[in-house]
C-alpha cells in the first residue's frame, strides 16, 4: 500500500484564502485559551485574561502572515508531498511557540530558562496539531476527488470550430482562423496579438480590440484558457508550470514560450499542467 505521506501535494492558496486561514487560526488560538483558560491563565484577572488571550492570538496572526506570504512562496517546490505539508504545518506552529514565550516574557519578565522555551513549543504543537492535521486533510481529500473528476474528462470531449472569427469586439476587424492551429492570444492596451503555428512557424497578427471579447469569440472552444488577463493559451501546446505563485509561468512545448500565470489562475494552472 502506498504511503499516503508521500502523495504529492501541491495546494497553491490565494490571497484571500490565506488571509481567511490566518484570521480564522488567530481567532481558534484566542478563543481556546480565553474559554478553558489553560497553562496557568485561571489565576489572572478576568481583564487580564482577555488581553493576554487577545495578545496570542495576534502573535499567532503575525508569525502566520510572515509564514504565508513571505517563506510558503520560497520553501514549497514542486515535488512537495503529503507528509512534507504536514511537517511544515507543525514548523510553523513551533515558531509561534517560540514568539508565544517571548511575548510571555515581555509580560511577565523572567531569566531566559530552555525548558520553558521548550515547553511553549511543545504547548504550541499541541494546540495546533488537530487543526493543522484536520485542515490538510480536508484539503487532500478536496484536490483528490478534483482530480479524479478531470482525470474522468476523456480527450476526445474538448470542443473545437472548424473555424473561429475573431474580432475582439471591434466590427472592423475579421481574423478567420483555425483555433487549433492559435498558441496563445495577449493583449497589449487596445490591441490583440495572436499568435498561431504553421509546422514549426509561429506568426504573430495584430487587431485593435479587447482580450475579454476574443476570449468571449473562443469560448466555444474549451482548450483555451485564459491565465492572466493579458493572456490566453490554447492548453494542447502546454508543457508544464513552474516557479511559484508570485512568479508563475506556464511553459508552452512551442520553442518554450513562457506566459505569465496570474496569482487568482496558479491553482488552475498547477492542476491543469503540473
Amino acid at each position: 500500500m502506498e504511503n499516503p505521506f508521500k502523495k504529492p501535494y501541491s495546494r497553491v492558496e490565494t490571497p484571500g484564502e490565506k488571509t481567511v486561514f490566518i484570521l480564522v487560526f488567530g481567532l481558534f488560538i484566542f478563543l481556546f485559551l480565553y474559554i478553558f483558560k489553560p497553562f496557568g491563565m485561571a489565576q489572572l484577572k478576568s481583564e487580564s485574561q482577555l488581553f493576554v488571550s487577545m495578545g496570542f492570538g495576534l502573535v499567532t496572526i503575525f508569525m502566520l502572515a510572515i509564514f504565508k506570504y513571505l517563506l510558503e512562496p520560497i520553501v514549497i517546490k514542486k515535488n512537495w508531498s503529503f507528509g512534507k505539508s504536514i511537517l511544515w504545518g507543525l514548523f510553523i506552529a513551533s515558531s509561534i511557540g517560540v514568539a508565544n514565550y517571548f511575548y510571555v516574557s515581555i509580560l511577565f519578565p523572567h531569566i531566559f530558562m530552555f525548558k520553558y522555551l521548550m515547553y511553549a513549543i511543545w504547548t504550541a504543537i499541541l494546540v495546533a496539531i488537530i487543526p493543522v492535521t484536520i485542515g490538510y486533510i480536508i484539503s487532500f481529500n478536496r484536490l483528490y476527488r478534483t482530480a479524479l473528476r478531470e482525470a474522468a474528462i476523456l480527450p476526445g470531449e474538448i470542443l473545437w470550430e472548424s473555424e473561429v472569427i475573431i474580432r475582439g469586439g471591434n466590427p472592423k476587424n475579421e481574423c478567420k482562423l483555425n483555433p487549433r492551429s492559435i498558441v496563445y492570444l495577449c493583449s497589449n492596451d487596445n490591441y490583440i496579438t495572436i499568435a498561431t503555428i504553421r509546422g514549426e512557424i509561429i506568426t504573430k497578427t495584430h487587431i485593435r480590440g479587447t482580450l475579454k471579447a476574443a476570449e468571449a469569440e473562443l469560448k466555444r472552444n474549451t482548450s483555451f484558457f485564459r491565465c492572466h488577463k493579458c493572456f490566453i493559451i490554447n492548453s494542447e501546446y502546454a508543457d508544464h508550470v513552474t516557479g511559484n505563485i508570485q512568479n508563475m509561468k506556464i511553459i508552452l512545448k512551442t520553442q518554450s514560450i513562457e506566459i505569465p500565470v496570474s496569482r487568482l489562475k496558479a491553482a488552475e494552472a498547477i492542476r491543469k499542467f503540473r
